[in-house]
């Protein structure tokens, strides 16, 4: 099987609780499976799947990348409300993990209906971190869009200066490390405006586009369970009510090919050059990340003869 180039940077396994399918031996196996050279996993508000991750992957001789899908404040200031944001983090090398775990670490003390990632903490901890803008639910779409308690933009379609504001604030934060996140689901109405808009303002900024296809299980057959974990974990009254809650067509596993992934992009709106760009930077991002999982020492008590002798 030829080698697939493009790394998803944007994943969860059953880790991401209520929301994510598949142990992260089986993301990897199906990563394996397709030929896949690196695997990342981004959790929501957690990092508790990074060991079984890495285990794994070392095994299958694929490369592990350790992230976080944080539920986020704005930027710039602490945020206590009930809506919060998402946003894709990765660590890049050995101080960069340590500053995830101290952002994943805050944000727990910060907790308030999710562990709340400020750009207070994001600012304090930012050396050695990538971030892409995110999902559909991140600042900047919502900034462009509306969303996540945030209007709609009145009497027009894009709130451009709100996202500038927004690329801003990363950009100063983050400099080269902040790509903008395209993501490959046509279905969607909101995120076929989001790509075209974000591939004017990656031009207008000189930014990247970066693809995340936002798995969220091995196999395409494992999507009903999507909606199962969503009619248990957001109280659903039952499996149809989530169904009429979420397009559970849109496939959230891994692409079986780049060129069926471009092929979804383009029909996003992107354009043919910006969708191979974005599904290359993916590799570039990815060849950036370089970590191996801090291991603790192995205790050695000393054992004396008479430790030895029957009591």
């Amino acid at each position: 099987m030829n080698e697939i180039r493009f790394v998803n940077l944007h994943h969860h396994t059953t880790f991401s609780f209520g929301d994510g399918f598949g142990t992260p031996q089986e993301h990897v196996e199906r990563a394996a499976e397709l030929g896949y050279s690196a695997i990342a996993a981004t959790e929501h508000g957690n990092v508790s799947s990074h060991f079984q991750l890495e285990k794994a992957a070392v095994k299958a001789g694929i490369k592990p990348i350790f992230g976080l899908e944080a539920y986020c404040g704005a930027v710039d200031e602490e945020h206590r409300g009930q809506f919060k944001n998402h946003l894709t983090i990765l660590a890049k090398d050995s101080e960069g993990y340590r500053n995830l775990n101290r952002i994943v670490s805050q944000s727990y003390l910060d907790f308030h209906y999710h562990p709340t990632v400020s750009g207070t903490s994001l600012a304090a901890h930012r050396r050695g971190i990538v971030v892409l803008s995110g999902c559909s639910g991140s600042q900047l779409a919502c900034a462009l869009l509306g969303g996540k308690g945030i209007p709609e933009p009145v009497g027009r379609t894009y709130a451009w200066d709100d996202a500038r504001y927004v690329i801003e604030r990363y950009v100063r934060l983050f400099g080269d490390d902040y790509y903008l996140e395209v993501q490959p689901f046509p279905e969607l109405e909101r995120t076929r405006k989001l790509n075209g808009a974000y591939e004017k303002l990656a031009k207008e900024f000189e930014l990247r586009l970066v693809v995340g296809c936002d798995v969220h299980y091995p196999k395409p057959e494992d999507g009903e369970m999507q909606a199962v974990l969503h009619a248990v974990h957001r109280g659903h009254a039952s499996v149809d009510d989530a169904m009429r809650e979420w397009n559970y067509e849109v496939p959230l596993c891994l692409p079986t090919s780049e060129k069926a992934l471009s092929r979804r992009l383009v029909a996003t709106g992107l354009s043919r050059a910006a969708a191979w760009d974005a599904i290359e930077t993916s590799r570039h991002v990815a060849e950036s990340l370089n970590v191996t999982l801090p291991k603790a020492k192995r205790l050695i008590y000393p054992i004396a003869e008479k430790d030895l002798e029957p009591w």
